[in-house]
């Protein structure tokens, strides 16, 4: 094999002139050459073309690194400061009670819990039991028509906190839940996520405590389907039905009913579940037939003193006028 050597390479006309600063080349060796205006030294690559490979001097690869070392801490300074400025957004937008639920149902920091997360929860409740008790899932109820199994894929949080640890507007950061029920007070900050899927909402009366019902403004029409309200005993403003005229499904419990008018409108209702609910005794007759009279409804279920209200005989009466397309149970 024949033996490569080196030949003697010398400067071509266009090689002559410095790239850095426009002086004269000067070539020192069959290796290098020096800018003798700049001093910038330049490695001469001996090949076939006599092509000029740039060589940093000393001081240039000391700049070069140097620079790169600043822009490294500054990327990660401000990686730093992303991400503990979302930590603190988060937090700050979490009440303590759903930070410590969502950190433990997730098993990550707030800051990694992001909105794809949260849409994630399906179903929702809330109750105060020894602290503030999350039951949640990721799988939509309406999905299963068997009750029990679908009880098996909840999962279950109790949290430590006080009352001044638990804000209830947290609940408009779910965006996909399709079942709620809050049984806790605070209602004057419940507020729904702005767009939404929910079909069903029960939820304990704090309307009438903290005045105008908001939380029923958010409703999406297209999908909510049911409302059960309870401990309603305190309730005296239903100007919220007017956001609820077409659900198929509504439990009141405890309220005092005394506008037989209280359902007008309600043309989608299938099923209506009236529990310890109070009324006029010589009225009761009346309520009772307006809303056996709207057009959809398929079950009535009376429970308490109220159902007694009526005789027998005006019981019977309505039996016959509507149990051929109506359920009708009192006890």
């Amino acid at each position: 094999m024949a033996r490569m050597t080196y030949q003697k390479s010398e400067l071509a006309k266009s090689q002559k002139i410095c790239p850095s600063c426009g002086g004269k080349l000067a070539q020192r060796d069959r290796y290098t050459c020096r800018c003798e205006s700049c001093g910038q030294e330049f490695y001469l690559s001996v090949n076939r073309t006599h092509r000029i490979s740039l060589r940093l001097s000393v001081g240039q690869t000391i700049a070069a690194c140097a620079a790169a070392v600043a822009v490294a801490i500054l990327l990660a300074v401000i990686g730093y400061q992303y991400y503990t400025g979302r930590m603190v957004l988060s937090a700050s937008r979490f009440c303590v009670a759903f930070r410590d639920f969502l950190m433990e149902a997730y098993e990550k920091p707030i800051a990694q819990i992001g909105e794809e997360d949260l849409a994630k929860i399906k179903y929702l409740k809330i109750e105060k039991k020894d602290g503030y008790c999350f039951t949640y899932g990721f799988e939509d109820s309406y999905r299963y028509p068997d009750v029990e199994r679908y009880q098996k894929t909840l999962r279950q949080i109790t949290v430590k906190a006080s009352k001044d640890e638990f804000s209830p507007s947290n609940v408009q950061y779910f965006s996909g839940l399709t079942r709620l029920e809050i049984y806790v007070d605070g209602w004057e900050n419940y507020t729904l996520p702005e767009e939404n899927v929910l079909r069903g909402i029960y939820c304990t009366d704090g309307l009438s405590k903290y005045g105008t019902p908001q939380f029923f403004a958010r409703i999406n029409p297209d999908t909510l389907e049911e409302v059960g309200i309870l401990e309603a005993q305190h309730l005296e403003d239903f100007s919220f039905l007017e956001h609820l005229r077409g659900i198929k499904k509504f439990s009141l419990e405890k309220a005092a009913i005394k506008d037989q008018d209280l359902l007008a409108g309600f043309d989608a209702l299938e099923e209506l579940s009236l529990e310890y609910v109070e009324m006029d005794e010589d009225k009761a007759y009346g309520i009772i037939k307006a809303f056996l009279s709207l057009p959809s409804l398929r079950s009535l279920s009376i429970k308490g003193k109220a159902a007694w209200y009526l005789t027998d005989g005006q019981w019977e009466e309505l039996e016959r006028e509507f149990g051929g397309r109506i359920r009708l149970e009192r006890e």
